[in-house]
């Protein structure tokens, strides 16, 4: 009886471990889906600025998409600014 319970629960971890692995990664690609809806709205906003407003925040046209997966250097972009 015992080996019929072990087996059992055994089969109850694999399915366990099983949902598992799935909510995960259906948690980490909602995750995913989620920061890229947020990275093209933030890039919708910045290219409707006027290049004068992306002046005063510190970017050029050119520099919207970088900026919004958040790959640059802001301390760079400093210091080429104060250089103008």
């Amino acid at each position: 009886m015992s080996t019929m319970s072990e087996t059992v629960l055994r089969r109850g971890n694999a399915a366990g471990g099983l949902l598992a692995t799935v909510g995960a990664a259906a948690k980490s690609w909602w995750g995913a889906y989620i920061a890229w809806r947020l990275q093209r709205a933030a890039i919708a906003e910045l290219k409707s600025m006027s290049d004068r407003e992306l002046h005063d925040i510190g970017l050029t046209r050119s520099q919207i998409e970088t900026a919004a997966r958040g790959d640059i250097d802001r301390q760079g972009d400093r210091q080429m600014i104060t250089h103008l």
